[in-house]
């Protein structure tokens, strides 16, 4: 798993030690539910969850250099076989609430990007975002994807989604281009 540096962040593997600080954004009504998962009840669900971030090898942590403290995590996930064997990845994070708008989650997103396309060399990245999502909308749009679905049936742990839309893009590198492209946009 690949360390990787921007500006102002560390994206790089997970350690035991970071849970306080995943707990502290995990354990909220801000970030979790938007994501689609439920807040955490105890930082025993929190040390279970980083245990399997830590054996997946496909979830970071996303560190603020200037004060060495864990604010998010961001993923490149396959979610079928499908996926797997065709080079699709899904882009996720999550970042802590008290760091908001301050640019860390665009940040991440580019530099996870460009080590998907240029170090991986994946031939195409899935992101989405609940419909009131509208900080997440915009780093998807900031970075090129392309609106492909809107799901308004989702299968979220949390229930307070209920349409997601789906954005894709490929790779540059690859010369593959986009057909699936909603013409509307939100």
């Amino acid at each position: 798993m690949k360390t990787i540096k921007t500006k102002r962040l560390i994206i790089r593997k997970p350690k035991m030690k970071d849970v306080e600080d995943i707990f502290e954004y995990s354990k909220t009504e801000f970030v979790g539910p938007i994501a689609g998962w439920l807040p955490h009840k105890d930082i025993n669900e929190t040390k279970s969850i980083l245990k399997q971030f830590i054996k997946s090898e496909d979830v970071w942590v996303i560190e603020l250099k200037s004060i060495k403290k864990v604010i998010g995590t961001i993923s490149l996930t396959t979610k079928s076989y499908y996926d797997l064997i065709n080079d699709i990845y899904e882009l996720g994070y999550a970042i802590n609430h008290n760091y908001w708008q301050q640019g860390f989650a665009s940040e991440a997103a580019k530099a996870m990007i460009d080590f998907a396309f240029k170090d991986l060399k994946v031939q195409k990245l899935i992101c989405a975002h609940d419909e009131s999502n509208v900080a997440s909308r915009k780093i998807i749009e900031k970075n090129q994807f392309e609106l492909i679905k809107i799901d308004d049936n989702p299968k979220y742990s949390s229930n307070k989604i209920k349409k997601v839309y789906i954005y894709e893009l490929y790779n540059p590198y690859r010369g593959v281009k986009n057909e699936n492209k909603v013409k509307s946009k939100i």
